[in-house]
C-alpha cells in the first residue's frame, strides 16, 4: 500500500539505510528510522507508523522481540521482523506477539515488498473483521477433519465430504434428519449419549465431546472407524445460540489432523478475509435494508456511487434524501417505484436506470439497479437487496456515439449533395447544348434556304433542277445536308443520353438513401458486392472527375453479410472518401507519379470479415495510426474529423477493430476493418 508509514529499528546504521531506500524506491516515502529499542518505544506513540519493521537480534536494554511487543501491546500496529537464521527458541519466542511476517537478511526488495503488503493487508482486514472473531473463532476451535452442521432444531444441514465418507451418508440423504438416525455411536462407556452433547451444545452453548480412544463410529455399511468428536454451538451476530457443530475425526490419524486443521483453518481464515476484501471494495454498490427500511448493510463502493451512505430514513423519504431522479435528470424517481423499496415489498426488476443527484455529487451520476426481495425459508419477505452500477461512463459514450453518429451522417449527407450537384451540373450543361443546337442550327437555315428555293421554282421544278447552275446544286446540297443532319442528330443523341444517365444517377442515389435513411437499427442480410457498389455509385462523380480506377475483389469473402445496413453503408463511403481526400493531398503536394487508384478488397480469415480500402494517395505517419481516428481530427482546413471516428465507432460496437496501415508519407495507405463472422453471417 504506496503511502505507508514504516517505522524502521535498526541498529546498524547501513543496513538501515539500505533498507530505507528500498523502502523508498517501493513507494513508501515516509520512512522513520531508529537504532534502538528504547528509541522505538519512546518515538512510535509520536509517529504513528502504519507498520514496524524491526532486527529480531537488536542490541541493548531491548532486544528486537520485547521492543516488538511492547509496540505492538500499546499501538496494535503489524510487525514484521529482519532476521539473520535464528534458532528455533528465537522464533518461538517472536511468536508471542503473532508477527505479521519475517525478512531474512541480506533485504532482497521482493521479498521485503511482499512481506510488506501481506502485512498491512491481513492488519487491514483483521480490523474490519475483528467483530466477527467471535463466530469466526468457534468454528475454528470446533473444526476437523469431518464436519456435520445442524440447526437450532437439532436437523442436520451440512456434512463435508469426510464426514460423508466417515459415516457412508450423502449430504443429500441425511439433510433434514436428525444426528441419530445417521451418526451410529457406540462406546465402551456408555455414560453420556452423543445425543446429550448436541442438546448440551445446543442449549446450554457448552462445547462438549469425548476423547478417549473407546469411541466407535458406525457407518451406513457397518464399517467401523475409531473417532473422537466435539460438539459446539453456532452463534449468529447478536450472539444467539443458531445451532450446532459436530466435528470429528480417526484417532489414528491424530497428527496429520492437527496439522490439516492448521491449514484448514488459515484457509478458512484466509479465505473469509479475501472474499471481504472482495465485498468492500467491488465496484458495484450493495445495499441491504429490511422489511421496515432499516439498512442492514451498505457497503463502501454503495456510498461512493450514490455519495450518501445510510441514513435513519424511512423508505418515502429515499428519493428526496439521496436524490433519485429518472434518466432524464428532471423527473424526481417516484419512491414506490424504487428498486429497493419495489424489492422489499417481494417484486424484483432488473437493470432500472436512475439518475442521482445530490450535494455530495453535484454533478450527478447515471447508475443501474438490480433488486431482489430476501425471503424466509416459508417465502415471507424479510427485506430487500439493491446491487448499484455506475454507468456515468456508458450513458455519455452512448451520447457521444450518438453525436458522432450523426455528425458523420451530415458529412455523408454533404458529399451526397455535393455528388447530386455534380450531376445536375452536367444535366443543366447537357440541356444547354441542346438547347444552343435547337436556338442556333444553321442547318435549319440552310433548309429553310433550300425550301425557299424549290417553293420560288415549284411551277418549273425539273427544269430549274436540270438547267438552272443553281437548281443543279439542290441534289447535291440535299446530299450534304442530310449529311449535316445525320452528325448533329448524333451529337444530339450523345448529348440526351448523357444527361439521361445524370438524371438515373440522381436518381439512383436518393431512392438508396431514402432506403438507408430510415433509422432501423435491425440487422439484414445484405450482398456484400452491390454494398460496395453502392458506396461507390454515391461517390461517381467525384472518382470520375479524378479519373480514379476503383477495384473490387470480393471473390474470398462471402456474398452476403448480416449487419446493419445504413451504419455499413456509411462506413464503405467514409472508407472511399477517405482515400479519394488521401489521393487529392497526395496530388497537390507532391503530385501524382501514378495512376490513381482504390482497391477494395474482401476476405475470409478464421473467424473474421477482413475488409481493406488501399489508396496510393499521401499515406500516413506511423506516430498517427492511434489518434487519426479521434474526434476532430482532420488534417484539412475544411474537415470535421468525424468521418474515421465514426467508421472507428461502428466497427467497435460491433465487435470488431480498425487498423490503418502505411510505410509513410507519400506511400499510400491501408484501412483495415475486421468484424467477426459469428457477428455478421447469416
Amino acid at each position: 500500500m504506496a503511502g505507508a508509514k514504516i517505522l524502521v529499528v535498526e541498529d546498524e546504521s547501513s543496513a538501515a539505510a539500505y533498507v530505507v531506500e528500498l523502502l523508498e524506491s517501493l513507494g513508501y516515502m515516509d520512512s522513520s528510522v531508529v537504532h534502538s529499542g528504547e528509541e522505538a518505544v519512546r518515538i512510535a506513540p509520536k509517529k504513528r507508523p502504519d507498520l514496524a519493521l524491526i532486527d529480531i537480534t537488536l542490541k541493548g536494554e531491548m532486544d528486537g522481540i520485547e521492543t516488538a511487543k511492547h509496540i505492538h501491546d500499546k499501538l496494535n500496529i503489524p510487525i514484521v521482523y529482519l532476521a539473520n537464521r535464528a534458532n528455533e527458541d528465537l522464533l518461538k519466542r517472536a511468536g508471542i506477539i503473532e508477527p505479521f511476517g519475517y525478512v531474512l537478511k541480506p533485504v532482497e526488495e521482493r521479498r521485503l515488498h511482499l512481506n510488506i503488503e501481506i502485512a498491512l493487508y491481513r492488519h487491514d482486514t483483521e480490523r474490519r473483521f475483528r467483530e466477527r472473531e467471535q463466530w469466526l473463532s468457534t468454528i475454528l476451535r470446533s473444526i476437523g477433519d469431518a464436519v456435520i452442521a445442524m440447526n437450532e432444531g437439532g436437523l442436520v444441514t451440512f456434512m463435508n465430504p469426510v464426514a460423508e465418507i466417515l459415516t457412508g451418508w450423502r449430504l443429500e440423504e441425511v439433510s433434514g434428519k436428525y444426528l441419530a438416525e445417521i451418526f451410529n455411536v457406540v462406546t465402551e462407556k456408555t455414560s453420556v449419549p452423543i445425543q446429550q452433547h448436541v442438546m448440551d451444545a445446543l442449549h446450554k452453548g457448552t462445547i462438549v465431546g469425548r476423547t478417549d480412544r473407546n469411541t466407535t463410529l458406525v457407518s451406513k455399511v457397518g464399517r467401523e472407524t475409531p473417532i473422537d468428536y466435539n460438539a459446539a454451538p453456532l452463534r449468529d451476530d447478536q450472539n444467539n445460540i443458531a445451532g450446532v457443530v459436530l466435528v470429528f475425526r480417526e484417532i489414528t490419524k491424530r497428527k496429520r489432523a492437527e496439522d490439516k486443521l492448521k491449514q484448514t483453518a488459515n484457509t478458512l481464515r484466509n479465505q473469509t478475509q479475501i472474499m471481504q476484501s472482495i465485498f468492500d471494495s467491488i465496484g458495484d454498490g450493495v445495499v441491504v435494508a429490511n422489511e421496515s427500511g432499516e439498512f442492514m448493510l451498505f457497503n463502501p463502493n454503495a456510498e461512493r456511487i450514490i455519495g450518501i451512505s445510510e441514513t435513519d430514513t424511512s423508505p418515502d423519504q429515499w428519493s428526496e434524501e439521496y436524490g433519485f431522479f429518472s434518466p432524464d435528470r428532471i423527473t424526481p424517481f417516484a419512491t414506490e417505484e424504487l428498486p429497493l423499496v419495489r424489492a422489499i415489498k417481494g417484486e424484483a426488476s432488473d437493470e432500472v436506470e436512475m439518475f442521482v443527484r445530490n450535494p455530495k455529487v453535484p454533478d450527478g451520476v447515471y447508475v443501474s439497479a438490480s433488486a431482489r426481495p430476501l425471503h424466509e425459508e416459508s417465502g415471507v419477505t424479510k427485506g430487500g437487496v439493491v446491487v448499484l452500477r455506475d454507468i456515468t461512463e456508458r450513458k455519455r459514450a452512448e451520447e457521444a456515439l450518438a453525436q458522432a453518429y450523426s455528425r458523420g451522417r451530415l458529412e455523408v449527407v454533404d458529399t451526397i449533395l455535393h455528388n447530386i450537384g455534380n450531376a445536375i451540373n452536367s444535366v443543366t450543361i447537357g440541356i444547354g447544348t441542346v438547347h444552343g443546337h435547337l436556338v442556333r442550327n444553321k442547318l435549319m437555315a440552310r433548309l429553310n434556304a433550300l425550301a425557299d428555293a424549290v417553293q420560288e421554282n415549284r411551277d418549273d421544278l425539273a427544269n430549274y433542277i436540270e438547267n438552272d447552275p443553281q437548281g443543279k446544286q439542290v441534289a447535291p446540297f440535299i446530299s450534304a445536308l442530310a449529311e449535316d443532319f445525320t452528325k448533329q442528330n448524333e451529337k444530339l443523341r450523345k448529348t440526351v443520353a448523357r444527361v439521361t444517365d445524370r438524371v438515373e444517377h440522381i436518381a439512383d442515389i436518393v431512392r438508396m438513401q431514402k432506403s438507408l435513411g430510415r433509422r432501423n437499427v435491425d440487422r439484414k442480410d445484405i450482398n456484400l458486392r452491390e454494398a460496395i457498389a453502392d458506396a461507390t455509385k454515391v461517390l461517381q462523380e467525384s472518382l470520375k472527375k479524378r479519373d480514379i480506377e476503383v477495384h473490387v475483389d470480393c471473390e474470398n469473402a462471402p456474398s452476403e453479410i448480416r449487419i446493419q445496413e445504413s451504419q455499413f453503408h456509411q462506413m464503405l463511403v467514409n472508407l472511399i472518401k477517405n482515400a479519394i481526400e488521401a489521393i487529392d493531398e497526395l496530388a497537390e503536394s507532391a503530385g501524382l507519379t501514378t495512376t490513381p487508384s482504390i482497391k477494395v478488397r474482401s476476405f475470409v480469415q478464421p473467424g473474421f470479415l477482413t475488409i481493406e480500402v488501399v489508396d496510393n494517395g499521401i499515406g500516413i505517419e506511423r506516430r498517427k495510426f492511434k489518434v487519426i481516428f479521434g474526434a476532430g481530427y482532420t488534417t484539412k482546413e475544411s474537415g470535421s474529423g468525424l468521418g474515421l471516428h465514426s467508421i472507428a465507432n461502428f466497427v467497435i460496437g460491433s465487435g470488431g477493430k480498425i487498423h490503418p496501415l502505411s510505410d509513410g508519407i507519400g506511400k499510400g495507405a491501408t484501412m483495415r476493418v475486421i468484424l467477426p463472422l459469428s457477428t455478421i453471417t447469416p
